[in-house]
């Protein structure tokens, strides 16, 4: 292999690293007139600590139990995609069960996985 064609393939490899933080819905929400197709995580990168901290006391104004790892929670993820996108949360609470997984899923990639 080239080494052109090589960069072209960390290139593409890069670009795909990226685009995991883009959940598109496979049942968009609708939400006071408005249809959500798509949820983009990015935002997450921009997030500081007092925004953790604001997190989590709406976590457990929402109810959300006092477990070691909140993170890995439904509720959390849900949570920190409304900050992030600036959704209400009710538009994640009316996502289908497999959408809702993936975001849980991608929120937890983020704050506990390497890129």
């Amino acid at each position: 292999m080239g080494d052109k064609t090589q960069n072209e393939t960390k290139k593409e490899s890069s670009e795909a690293k990226k685009d995991w933080k883009i959940i598109t819905l496979k049942k968009p929400v609708e939400y006071q007139g408005m249809e959500v197709k798509e949820i983009d995580l990015g935002k997450l990168e921009d997030l500081t600590a007092q925004d953790m901290n604001n997190a989590y006391d709406t976590y457990y104004a929402l109810g959300g139990n006092r477990q070691i790892m909140q993170e890995s929670t439904l509720l959390f993820a849900q949570i920190m995609a409304a900050q992030v996108t600036g959704y209400q949360i009710e538009v994640f609470e009316r996502m289908g069960a497999k959408d809702a997984m993936c975001l849980k899923n991608r929120v937890y990639r983020f704050f506990f996985l390497e890129e």
